[in-house]
């Protein structure tokens, strides 16, 4: 018996065969290409709607752009109280949070990818890393980074030293966050050949009598950035005792300059988005996260005050020249 047919059904099994192998290949080959030309998803969480926080936010944007023309996609999304970040979270490479409450939502999510937050706290920062994974090196270890708001003290010792020349003995101020500096700046200080101060503030001291035999002795001083509570008990005390013993305060914000001290060096919204661009240059080249110290800076002097304390200064660009060999 012959069986028709029987040949014709093995040729067409090869040619279906061939053309499946050939479109697997294809489609292997697209997929490829399409991630090859992935533009880099950026998602950014902002705390507010605010001026500071906004200016980050398009400083950011502006610069990556302006570095990598079309290179990124970015998408913002301002904390809400029914804000869903999983969609957004799913397809982002990078997370970019603005401000300690948007660090706080981007940090309960515990994304995948590497989270960089700025214009925080050192110590903001340590509480939520320590809440949601569990040590900062866990956190560290997750790819999460800060580039924190918190200038370094040296920067402020430096300026000290040159703007008061015969400066001797150095007033500083510490706070439950950032007692455990002491010891290094203190080695700082001697190392600079001048006298450290400390004054120690908790939240249940009473701020005038603890601050007024150390500022009184100083030749300056200068308060480091603590905690919200700390920061706001101290501060107006602080002004009313460097007026009322002719002491200078070089401090840690704009605010604190314009309520009474001489100089202050801190972080503005354009050095934070420079800062933060500075980040992702040098992201990629690390697996694990970091707390990094802010390389750029704004320097002001309350000139009121320079005069009321019969203290002559230089032009501005004087004391960011030094203060830049000072850094490098």
């Amino acid at each position: 018996m012959v069986f028709f047919g029987s040949s014709p059904p093995v040729k067409s099994v090869g040619r279906v065969t061939i053309i499946r192998v050939v479109s697997l290949f294809l489609l292997i080959f697209i997929c490829s290409y399409a991630f090859a030309d992935r533009k880099p998803h950026v998602l950014f969480v902002v705390s507010k709607s605010s001026a500071d926080y906004v200016e980050v936010l398009n400083g950011v944007q502006e610069r990556l752009e302006a570095q990598s023309p079309g290179a990124y996609e970015f998408t913002a999304r301002f904390r809400a109280p029914r804000l869903n970040l999983k969609p957004d979270l799913a397809k982002a490479d990078f997370v970019v949070s603005i401000g300690t409450a948007a660090a706080d939502l981007a940090f309960s999510h515990q994304p995948k990818v590497p989270i960089i937050s700025v214009l925080i706290t050192e110590n903001a920062f340590s509480v939520l890393a320590k809440k949601y994974y569990g040590s900062i090196e866990d956190a560290f270890a997750a790819q999460v980074s800060s580039v924190c708001l918190d200038q370094p003290v040296t920067r402020s010792i430096e300026l000290a030293k040159l703007v008061i020349p015969k400066v001797s003995k150095v007033g500083v101020m510490l706070g439950p966050a950032s007692i455990s500096r002491a010891a290094a700046l203190g080695k700082y200080i001697v190392d600079t050949d001048l006298h450290p101060q400390f004054v120690n503030i908790d939240t249940k001291d009473n701020p005038i009598l603890k601050i007024e035999p150390v500022l009184s002795r100083s030749d300056v001083f200068i308060p480091i950035s603590d905690s919200r509570l700390i920061n706001i008990a101290t501060a107006k005390w602080i002004l009313h005792l460097s007026y009322r013993h002719k002491v200078p305060v070089i401090a840690f914000s704009k605010s604190y300059l314009k309520a009474g001290a001489l100089a202050a060096i801190y972080s503005s919204p354009v050095d934070v988005a420079r800062d933060t661009v500075d980040w992702f240059a040098n992201s990629r080249a690390s697996t694990a996260g970091g707390l990094y110290k802010p390389t750029h800076y704004s320097l002001n002097f309350n000139k009121s005050v320079a005069a009321n304390l019969q203290i002559e200064l230089k032009p501005d660009q004087f004391y960011r020249d030094y203060l830049s060999k000072e850094t490098r």
